[in-house]
């Protein structure tokens, strides 16, 4: 689901990803958004940290109206970012506690393209995955 979520994104969803810092330094986030989505496929890499993994994060933090694919996306990326090493703060079972609700107010492709995520890193803990609801 994430290479078909990058290959289907427009460039107005990549400059609401590379605005959530407050719009600061959009042109550079986007160049590295586009460079770590088409280049890289997804794959952060060293030096990645600030752009553009910072409003990637930042994107994957709040779900707005209408901007669901944007929030999947980097939520998505963020599953591989922690799963791989690459991000080593976050904890994929407290950003599932913390984000269940809007995981599950999602279309049910995006919902479940990211519960296979979560479940494809086998996460360790007591992760309420009871709060998800695949079929509301």
């Amino acid at each position: 689901m994430l290479d078909d979520l990058i290959a289907s994104m427009t460039d107005a969803e990549l400059r609401y990803i590379a605005g959530r810092d407050y719009g600061c330094e959009l042109d550079a986030h986007l160049t590295a958004l586009r460079r770590v989505l088409f280049d890289q496929r997804g794959e952060f890499a060293a030096g990645d940290n600030g752009y553009p993994y910072e409003v990637v994060e930042l994107c994957a933090h709040h779900l707005e109206q209408g901007h669901e694919r944007e929030f999947a996306l980097c939520t998505l990326l963020v599953i591989r970012a922690a799963a791989t090493g690459f991000d080593r703060s976050t904890s994929l079972e407290l950003k599932f506690d913390a984000q269940a609700d809007s995981y599950q107010a999602l279309p049910p492709p995006l919902r479940d393209a990211i519960l296979a995520a979560l479940m494809e890193v086998e996460l360790e803990g007591d992760v309420p995955l009871s709060r998800w609801d695949p079929e509301s």
